[in-house]
């Protein structure tokens, strides 16, 4: 028997007199040895090799594989070093023999973070956010005098070691990041060639981590220098704050001031103005932000702009069809404002049961009868932070004890200056968006609006999604029935998307209860509108208070209509069918006491129409504007017995008619239909309301748009045979192919109708379905009901003179359509080109 001599590399005789216990220790001995220098090589997925390559203590909460590299090759043992962290870090720099200085920066940025991470979760550390036991005599009850002491001192010195580590983080990670850009003034650089700039370097793997690990320790360090007292995750230590004047309280701090959002000091709004001074043990803060009112309001006093910021990384948002986002440097946040309006079901419910509109409903506004007090700024300032340590050289920068901490408004600022050049900010537009939507309960509200019986009327309100910025254009957004500005939330969050509309439009959501009469809807959001215009532009000089756009939707293109017109429809009051009124003497007398009442000039504001001066362009979303008969069927004249229009409107007008004793005759003569018929009544294409308005005209100044939505997909396809270059093919879902048609999409340059695969239309008899066509004035004209969305045919939502009519496949709710968002978002960007 022979063994193999790895040494030797020969076979050597066994000795047979050797004892079988010492033969197997030997030979388990032997089949040691080569198992320390054995490598496997296996295969797997690119994607596993990938994630490993570009994880980091950030991501996968673990070293990176080159730190950890690193680590190895220095003789460091991963916890070891955590245990006794300044002599880890000694000995790793003696380590480094490569005469290269940057690629240590990044193995330091992420230890530092991994031992401020490990600080965070210690005990000591921790104890910061403990709180007093309620019973004094139970088991945890707090520590004697000198024990208490002995723990605050602990607690002290680690959380000024996690600050410490924090800073030193972001100061390695920020140096090698710009480390192009800075002087190098360490020892064995060329002290001649000051600063190098590297150009068109592509970013390695270690660049994104450390960019991460940059943006991980500033995000720790601005929010919780900015959480409200009490917060659940405070883990700075002894702060002292100085509290620089910003002139915000000089100026004018009415309501106007906030929605205009006025810059109070000389200069820009992306200037960049230092309100705080902090000082962390031997740190010092400079803390910046713009020069605008929203920004700087109470900035001093905590007690608004900045009371609460939170991150976008701690923020999941979901039911977005896309998170609009610009790639950058710095962190995504959201200031919430203490003082926002909100709006839940539960607000409303109690409204409704004590009988009128409580503090919290109205946020402290007893009467919100005026429009300016139903003006609503955004109550989410969306940020941009960056932190700059002082210094233009590599150990100047490593060395700073001063840190300037800048929060920036990335709708005004796409770039910050580092170090003499421009780079791009991040920003997340979706976020303080997502967060309006998902605190307010718009679509429930919406609904218990209608359904619910209310003392007061429940006037229409307006919503800035962003801070008001003069030089943007103002899209508004009408909702339609039982519904609410949550409609909106995919064509406004591919607004966002889209930076030419981001940089060009800002946007208006009107939300207005709609069981009132669709006159007083009208007149409300209009004065609302008017107001909000006066308020933000008192002289009507800015881009914002012209070319505005206005995108509604069913009963909201009828209001936008009114508001586009310059009729009066007090003219047209005897166009009204008054045949039942014949042989009615009670009914006769109503009726010419109504047309008395419109002296009134409260009733008359009603009837005359003018058009919004500073809206150029509409666009009507499947509008019934000469009614629709689904208002009729049994189903939906149950739904309107239960609609009630608020008491306190029908006190306003029956005051106003006071000598009509009997309100049926009232409500049932067509003149008085027009005052208290709720709004999903008046959609009726025998209503006295479709009557009145469906002849009216718009303005010749203003260029509007059609999109009407057919659930018949065979119309559809028709529609797309005679106008085949303005079809769109439905590519929304798989295209099941099978043996006899690989047909994928419509031939616009040949369609063969004499093919056997051909139907009537002249399209492929198993093409896939049209999403949507433009079709132009002579097909309109020839088109009938049988095209309807099932709720308002095509007659009834078509409009003689629009600018352009596309016909979207699918039912009533089409503004959730992504072709109808796409064709709203090329009317858009056309219309910026006037």
């Amino acid at each position: 028997m022979f063994f193999a001599d790895p040494v030797n590399n020969v076979l050597t005789p066994i000795n047979k007199n050797i004892k079988p216990i010492a033969l197997l220790a030997l030979v388990s001995a032997m089949a040691l040895l080569p198992a320390c220098s054995t490598i496997s090589v296996n295969k797997q997925a690119s994607a596993k090799t990938i994630s490993a390559q570009r994880g980091n203590i950030v991501t996968d909460n673990k070293l990176s594989s080159d730190t950890a590299s690193v680590l190895l090759s220095a003789g460091l043992n991963e916890q070891a070093c955590m245990q006794q962290f300044d002599l880890c870090l000694t000995q790793l720099n003696d380590s480094m023999l490569n005469e290269h200085y940057r690629p240590a920066l990044a193995v330091f940025s992420e230890l530092y973070y991994a031992k401020a991470r490990e600080l965070a979760k210690s005990q000591d550390c921790q104890n910061a956010l403990a709180r007093p036991p309620l019973d004094p005599y139970f088991a945890n009850a707090s520590l004697d005098d000198a024990a208490n002491e002995a723990q605050k001192q602990k607690t002290n010195s680690c959380l000024v070691n996690y600050q410490g580590q924090l800073f030193d983080a972001i100061k390695s990670s920020y140096t090698y990041l710009f480390y192009d850009s800075l002087i190098h003034d360490f020892e064995g650089a060329d002290k001649e060639q000051g600063r190098t700039r590297q150009q068109n370097r592509i970013p390695s793997d270690i660049d994104i981590q450390t960019q991460d690990i940059y943006n991980a320790a500033s995000n720790d360090v601005i929010t919780q220098l900015y959480q409200p007292k009490g917060g659940t995750n405070r883990m700075m230590g002894d702060v002292k704050v100085e509290y620089l004047p910003t002139a915000a309280n000089s100026i004018d701090s009415s309501e106007q001031a906030a929605i205009a959002n006025r810059t109070p000091l000389k200069g820009n709004p992306t200037d960049q103005i230092k309100v705080m001074k902090v000082k962390l043990d031997s740190y010092n803060l400079n803390v910046y932000l713009p020069n605008e009112n929203n920004y700087l309001k109470n900035a001093n006093q905590q007690t608004s702009a900045l009371a609460d910021l939170v991150s976008t990384y701690e923020l999941r948002l979901s039911g977005l069809n896309s998170i609009s986002k610009r790639p950058g440097l710095g962190i995504s946040l959201v200031a919430s404002l203490d003082d926002r309006y909100t709006t839940t079901i539960r607000q409303l419910l109690t409204a409704t049961l004590s009988g009128r509109l409580n503090k919290e409903t109205t946020n402290g506004s007893t009467d919100d009868s005026e429009a300016s007090s139903r003006i609503y700024p955004t109550g989410h300032l969306l940020m941009t932070g960056l932190i700059k340590p002082t210094g233009d050289s590599v150990l100047g920068t490593l060395s700073s004890e001063e840190l300037d901490i800048h929060l920036y408004n990335p709708y005004r600022s796409e770039n910050a200056s580092i170090l003499g050049d421009d780079y791009p900010l991040a920003a997340n537009f979706s976020a303080g968006y997502g967060l309006w939507l998902a605190e307010n309960q718009l679509d429930g509200v919406g609904y218990l609006n209608l359904i619910t019986r209310q003392k007061e009327a429940n006037l229409p309100k307006l919503f800035m999604l962003e801070p008001y910025d003069p030089d943007k254009r103002v899209i508004i957004m009408l909702h339609g029935l039982a519904s609410s500005p949550a409609t909106w939330v995919n064509l406004t969050n591919d607004i966002f998307n889209d930076d030419k509309l981001r940089d060009n439009y800002q946007v208006w959501q009107i939300f207005y209860p709609t069981n009132l009469p669709i006159l007083e809807n009208r007149y409300q959001i209009q004065n609302l509108l008017e107001s909000t215009y006066k308020q933000t532009d008192p002289k009507g000089q800015n881009l914002a208070s012209k070319n505005s756009v206005i995108i509604s939707h069913s009963m909201g293109g009828i209001i936008a209509r009114m508001m586009l017109s310059d009729d009066n429809l007090a003219n047209n009051l005897d166009a009204l069918d008054d045949k039942n009124l014949l042989g009615n003497s009670s009914q006769r007398q109503v009726d010419a006491m109504l047309k008395q009442a419109l002296t009134n000039q409260e009733l008359r504001n009603r009837f005359e129409l003018n058009a919004l001066p500073q809206v150029d362009t509409a666009v009507f979303l499947s509008s019934p504007f000469r009614g629709t008969d689904y208002a009729d069927r049994w189903f939906t004249r149950a739904l309107r017995r239960i609609i009630y229009l608020p008491v306190g409107l029908v006190k306003t007008v029956t005051d106003n008619l006071a000598t009509i004793a009997i309100q049926g005759d009232l409500a049932n003569n067509p003149l008085g239909a027009l005052y208290l018929q709720n709004g999903a009544s008046q959609l009726s294409d025998k209503s006295s309301f479709i009557q009145l308005t469906k002849d009216i005209s718009i303005n010749k100044r203003i260029t509007y748009h059609s999109i009407i939505a057919n659930n018949d997909a065979d119309i559809t396809r028709g529609l797309a045979a005679m106008q085949p270059n303005g079809a769109k093919i439905d590519l929304s879902q798989e295209i099941i192919e099978d043996d006899d048609s690989k047909i994928l999409a419509i031939d616009t340059s040949n369609t063969d109708t004499t093919s056997a695969d051909a139907d009537k239309d002249g399209l492929p008899s198993k093409a896939p379905l049209v999403a949507a066509v433009t079709i132009n004035e002579e097909i309109s004209q020839a088109l009938t009901e049988r095209l309807s969305d099932g709720i308002v045919p095509y007659t009834s939502a078509h409009l003689d003179g629009a600018a352009s009519e596309t016909v979207i496949n699918g039912g009533h709710s089409i503004q959730e359509n992504p072709q109808t968002i796409l064709t709203l978002r090329r009317i858009l960007h056309q219309q910026l080109q006037h």
